[in-house]
């Protein structure tokens, strides 16, 4: 399965720790291959799911099930809020 991410993801990834972005890679292999601590998300967020990595999400879609969008990563306390301003902030343009 591919895996694209968007820019945020992209920015959020280049930043981080050596260390962290190790154990980011491994469990993005593992999401690849359809494992890891993967969620459905419910509510306004439904249709995304999650991949959790210690304290950090990275929120996500599938498409065709023959791809994965990683749409918006970040630390478990911000993620879903963050992310919600900017899927209201795409309806709005």
């Amino acid at each position: 399965m591919k895996i694209l991410a968007s820019e945020q993801v992209q920015r959020w990834l280049i930043a981080l720790p050596p260390d962290t972005k190790k154990r980011v890679r491994a469990a993005l292999h593992r999401l690849q291959n359809g494992r890891g601590d993967i969620k459905a998300l419910r509510g306004e967020l439904e249709g995304f799911c999650r991949l959790r990595i210690d304290g950090l999400r990275i929120v996500h879609s599938q498409h065709r099930g023959q791809m994965i969008r990683l749409e918006y990563a970040d630390s478990r306390d911000v993620v879903y809020e963050t992310f919600l301003k900017v899927l209201h902030e795409r309806k709005t343009q």
